[in-house]
This record gives structure tokens, sequence and C-alpha cells, in this order.
């Protein structure tokens, strides 16, 4: 008797249509349909010969479609878009600057400590390198500011101080507008030439002639000249930026019946092009 009764259960449970967000066991029983009483033996039957699935939880049983298995009685988990906590493009600016604070945090990295008077020449050759790469991470933003018009600099600003909290306090200090209070918007970039302030050390000296004479560089002898550099001070200088990866040395010469001397070239602008003879080949 047992077993027929079985069977009408199977029966009528081939032609149940579970909804996603399943049936209490009053629903079941309506649907089936049976005494209330029994839908719960009916329904862990059914749930064994995976017609059906059930799902108890605190003593509470909810019918569900066999294919669903939902977890503990609740329905399938649905994807939920998350928006990005960082602008994409802010975030692959981040990694485009991160190479510069590489490099700030390898010359903070070299720094003896003491007193500016036990090591003057070293700390200064450091300061000097830092203010270069602030310069440089000061470029990239205007930059990124002008081709992403949309993107307001306060979170450009924001986001590097998130990015590099214990780095952008030293930019700062060269570039005020990339310091928390600064601008809502970057102040223009000087245009022409400036004089040259003479409170520069020769460091600041010396690359500000090399960054001005371009692409076709400059003579070691020029730079003592208008300086006012020893010529041996100069050799030593240009050979510590040529060490940082800042410039390039040549010797060249600039004619045919010229004299070969030392030439400095930034190292933006590529390897000198040198033709035969040692003359230097200018664009």
């Amino acid at each position: 008797m047992r077993r027929k009764v079985m069977s009408e259960w199977d029966a009528k449970a081939a032609f149940l249509n579970v909804p996603d967000n399943g049936w209490s066991f009053v629903g079941f029983a309506n649907a089936l349909p049976c005494h209330p009483s029994e839908a719960e033996a009916i329904a862990r039957y059914l749930h064994r010969k995976k017609l059906i699935w059930l799902s108890m939880r605190a003593g509470h049983g909810r019918v569900f479609p066999a294919a669903m298995r939902p977890g503990r009685g609740r329905p399938k988990a649905r994807g939920v878009e998350h928006p990005p906590l960082i602008d994409p493009q802010l975030a692959g600016f981040l990694t485009q600057a991160h190479p510069t604070f590489l490099k700030i945090r390898l010359l903070l990295g070299r720094d003896p400590g003491g007193a500016w008077n036990e090591h003057q020449a070293l700390k200064a050759e450091i300061k000097f390198a830092i203010a270069v790469e602030a310069t440089n991470l000061m470029t990239l933003c205007r930059t990124f500011a002008k081709d992403h018009p949309t993107i307001p600099v306060t979170a450009l600003r924001d986001a590097l101080w998130l990015d590099r909290p214990q780095t952008m306090p030293i930019v700062a200090q060269t570039q005020p507008d990339l310091a928390p209070a600064g601008s809502e918007q970057f102040t223009e970039q000087p245009k022409g030439k400036r004089r040259l302030s003479k409170n520069l050390t020769d460091e600041e000296r010396m690359i500000s002639y090399i960054e001005a004479a371009g692409a076709s560089g400059i003579a070691a002898y020029e730079i003592a000249n208008k300086g006012k550099i020893a010529r041996d001070r100069v050799a030593i200088i240009g050979e510590m930026f040529e060490n940082m990866g800042t410039i390039r040395s040549a010797v060249v010469r600039t004619s045919d019946r010229g004299r070969k001397g030392t030439r400095y070239f930034m190292r933006k602008y590529g390897q000198p092009l040198i033709g035969e003879g040692g003359r230097l080949i200018l664009a």
C-alpha cells in the first residue's frame, strides 16, 4: 500500500512547476495536493529521488526545483557589479608614475644621514637628483591633466598621495602644485628662457645648460665658461650625472677640422649620432 502511495507522489511530482524562489511546506501541500501534515515526509522522499530540492533551516523547510540546489534555503547568488574603487585611467597613470617614485626612493636610500656639513657633496647630489625626478613627475601630471580634462586635478593629486603617502611630501617640497592644499588647476609651465639664479649650485647650473642646449648638446668648455665652473669640476659633475642616467657624454668634434672635446647631451634625446672622424651629426 505504501509503495502505491509513493508511486502516486512520484507521478504528481513530475508535473510540479516549482518556482525559483521555492515553496514553503504549506505551498507545496497545496500544489501537490496533499494534507499539510504529510508535506514534509513527501518532500523528503521526493528529495531523495532527486525530483525536488529540499532545504531545511532552523526547523523550517523550503522546496526548490531539482536543478536549482540553493544552499541552506537561499536562492542562487547573483552576480553583483561593484564599481571600481579608482578610475581606471588614474590607475594607469599611477602605473606610469611608479618608476619615478622608485627612483626617488632609491635616491633617499643613498642618503648617509647625519648633519649636512658631514656629507655636503653627496647630500647636494641626492637633493638635486630628487628635484629632477619631482620635476619629471610634475611634467607627467600636466600631460595627464591636459589629455584627460574630465578628471579633476584634485582627484589626480589625491590618487598620488593615496598611492605614495611617504614619498609625496618630498615631491611637494619642490612641486607645490602637488601638495595636498594645491590649487584645482596646475599652474602653466614656464615658457621661454629663464635667467639662471646666482644662487644655483654648480650641479644645478650645469644641468640647466645641458637641458637648454637640446639635442645638439653642449661642450664641456662652454659650460665652464658660461657657469664660471672649473674644468675639472665640470668633468666630475658630468660623470656624476652620467652615472645617474640623466645625461650622455661623447668625445666629438662639430666641424671637419675642429678639435675633439667632451660634449654632454640629455639622455632623453637618445644616443648622439657620430660620423666618420668623430664628427657630431646634427639632426
